[in-house]
């Protein structure tokens, strides 16, 4: 028997840092949305020939996008039947009445567990037979774990391995979306537990209760929305034979996020950064292209966060030449994949003795005490330094002036610790090169 799972759809939802040039060649349409994704989970699932595609949540991006959607989930889905594919499904906390009201108009996908109730269907293909459990949100907020009532909702069944779809927030006991613990899970008689809700994809092996292994973890988002989803995306063909039960990632999506670092210690003149950016991403798009499996979709676009490290003289010169040569303007085009840089960090280090400098007494061995701190994060300072700073930003996007000048406070951005300690760092080595070179 042959499942293909998936999650975090998202459909209704556009891919964010894009190159200009990727959406006038028209590729974003035909490559890149979650509505791509989703026509190519379809594809494979009908030339895999599974038996039941089974959602974790969030189909849809936004409750009142039922129109924008609609056309998209039923085309998808009729194909699948016709087929002889079962789709089953539950919601998420971002389509928890939206879906509800479009399964009425495609009644061949079957939503499991709505209203919060757990409900079972059977995947039955020759002689093996899958009872898959799912649970849906009952409203957008659930602030207890629905795990504790599966066991009743199994009981009475006949034996079969047993398949748990669900959308929820893993060892997150404050959180608002289903929270449940790795405990739970482990101890209920699942045999391979289909989560959605965080788009980085973990699942795979884990201990189950009895201490006998099982499949459990979040099958990722189907397509990646920004920098943040890096790596393949896809769904997850699960293989169940009378005595084995094995997963594989699909890749489906054609767009991919990635870090690349390029090491600037070796150059000896910062007009050299240009050919070396260029060259830099081509080798790393060329190595993606090779890596990429066999007979699923193929990668289109790349969008990578260019972090420039090493030990460079030249900290000062390349800073500048950043300014004037913004890497983010390049397109490279590598065996049909259009490749381009959507954020540069300028990393390096200066080329001085950091440890030897920060035994000093002036403002420059502070600053290269305080940056030395920021790559300790076991050092109880590094967090003090972290919380200061993140009290200093916050303060500072509500202050008076942006208050006076916008009616209010500046828009929340992202304050997490690495985010902090990242714009810490920078402000550092600005600092250090002026101070260095003067």
């Amino acid at each position: 028997m042959k499942l293909l799972c998936a999650a975090d759809l998202h459909l209704g939802r556009r891919p964010s840092r894009l190159h200009d040039q990727v959406t006038a060649d028209g590729l974003l349409a035909d490559a890149l949305t979650p509505e791509a994704a989703w026509r190519a989970l379809v594809d494979f699932a009908l030339a895999e020939r599974v038996q039941a595609v089974l959602l974790a949540g969030d189909l849809l991006d936004d409750e009142n996008d039922f129109y924008g959607t609609f056309g998209d989930l039923q085309a998808g889905v009729e194909r699948l039947i016709a087929g002889g594919v079962s789709v089953l499904a539950v919601s998420g906390n971002h389509d928890v009445t939206v879906l509800a009201r479009l399964v009425k108009l495609v009644p061949d996908l079957r939503l499991l567990g709505e209203g919060g109730m757990w409900e079972v269907a059977t995947v039955t293909h020759g002689d093996i037979n899958v009872h898959v459990a799912g649970w849906s949100y009952p409203s957008s907020v659930v602030t207890h774990s629905p795990v504790p009532l599966v066991t009743e909702a199994l009981s009475g069944l006949a034996p079969a391995r047993v398949g748990g779809l669900l959308h929820c927030d893993r060892d997150q006991p404050t959180s608002h979306h289903a929270p449940v613990s790795s405990s739970e899970l482990a101890a209920a008689p699942v045999d391979a537990w289909v989560l959605g809700h965080v788009h980085k994809p973990d699942f795979g092996a884990a201990p189950a209760h009895g201490g006998s292994a099982r499949l459990s973890g979040y099958l990722g988002s189907i397509s990646a929305a920004d920098p943040g989803e890096e790596g393949p995306r896809g769904a997850w063909l699960l293989e169940l034979t009378d005595d084995a039960l094995t997963a594989r990632h699909v890749p489906l999506a054609g767009l991919r996020y990635e870090t690349l670092s390029v090491d600037v210690g070796e150059l000896t003149s910062a007009a050299d950064l240009e050919t070396t950016v260029v060259t830099a991403v081509t080798g790393f798009v060329r190595a993606l292209v090779d890596r990429e499996p066999v007979g699923v979709v193929p990668l289109r676009a790349a969008a990578v966060r260019l972090r420039l490290v090493g030990r460079s003289g030249l900290r000062a010169e390349l800073a500048s030449r950043l300014r004037s040569h913004d890497p983010r303007e390049v397109m490279v085009h590598v065996n049909g994949v259009h490749a381009f840089v959507h954020d540069v960090r300028l990393e390096a280090l200066p080329a001085i003795d950091l440890a030897a400098v920060a035994k000093g007494r002036d403002p420059l061995a502070l600053a290269a005490r305080k940056l030395l701190l920021l790559d300790d994060a076991s050092d109880p300072a590094h967090a003090a330094l972290v919380d200061a700073a993140r009290r200093e930003l916050q303060a500072t996007a509500a202050g008076k002036y942006y208050t006076a000048l916008l009616g209010s406070g500046l828009p929340a951005i992202a304050l997490s610790d690495d985010a902090v300690a990242d714009r810490l760092r920078q402000a550092a080595l600005t600092l250090i090169d002026a101070m260095a070179g003067s």
